[in-house]
């Protein structure tokens, strides 16, 4: 991601200029990259033309080079979270730091889209997990008028509702992750056809499990009072951890796009 490049990231402003020696000669700007402020090594794609994603090279970085600088962008939400904004001035990339060549970084800035999204759907869902878990243990040990709340005030049937969304989810999840270690396990690569599917699957468990891990834990910290909004549980921290990952590999509106193109292609399959 840059500063004028977020969801349009293969028309990246960022340049790469080949040397004499193989080296090249890196000049931009990136943004939202975790731990950007304060990682000792950075992969970087960058483009020999502007707005050329064809061009796209892939390189590793030592961010103690000359040349590279940067700083932390805060987020209210997750403010443990470091999230950085880096510079590359006139920054000299060795040739043995090359991982992709121009017209390479494209094919390998995509590979990791998939699994990126599937890694946020298991975060998603240890969060889901992890809310629950304080709503369950909260209801059980809380009583008023010398009852568990979980047995009324209708605290019990919305719980088993998220619980069994949460499950479905999981065995979702599980499944497909399952099918791609199955697969790695066999041809030692994922097939081109079974990547190309899973473009759509991972955006529809991205989507779906981030919208249930929002309402999860909002709902979750609702049943527990006031319990819930205080700083003596983790729900406060988990309120605001569901917030950032809506936005992760792609906004909601990004999945549903393609999503739809996903549906278009099988229409025309028809």
């Amino acid at each position: 991601t840059e500063p004028e490049r977020g969801s349009d990231a293969v028309h990246m402003l960022t340049t790469c200029e080949e040397q004499g020696d193989g080296s090249y000669i890196l000049n931009g700007q990136k943004i939202y990259q975790t731990n950007g402020s304060k990682a000792d090594w950075a992969v970087v794609y960058a483009v020999t033309e502007k707005n050329n994603g064809n061009t796209m090279a892939q390189f590793l970085v030592d961010t103690s080079w000359d040349g590279w600088s940067s700083e932390r962008v805060n987020i209210p939400w997750t403010p443990r979270i470091h999230i950085g904004k880096e510079t590359m001035s006139n920054l000299k990339v060795p040739s043995e730091c090359v991982l992709g060549m121009p017209g390479e970084g494209r094919s390998h800035l995509f590979e990791g889209l998939n699994l990126e999204r599937l890694g946020i759907v298991c975060l998603n869902l240890a969060e889901a997990w992890n809310a629950i878990t304080h709503a369950v243990i909260y209801a059980n040990m809380r009583k008023q008028f010398d009852k568990e709340i979980l047995k009324y005030q209708g605290v019990g049937f919305p719980l088993s509702d998220l619980w069994a969304q949460t499950m479905s989810m999981t065995l979702a999840c599980l499944n497909i992750c399952q099918t791609i270690d199955d697969k790695m396990e066999q041809a030692g690569t994922l097939p081109k056809e079974f990547n190309l599917a899973l473009v759509a699957t991972a955006s529809q468990l991205k989507f779906l499990s981030t919208k249930l891990c929002e309402r999860v834990v909002y709902e979750s910290a609702n049943l527990m009072g006031g319990a819930g909004v205080c700083d003596n549980t983790l729900m406060h921290d988990l309120l605001g951890i569901t917030r950032i990952q809506e936005i992760g590999g792609g906004t909601r509106q990004v999945q549903q796009y393609i999503m739809s193109l996903t549906l278009r292609q099988l229409y025309k399959l028809l």
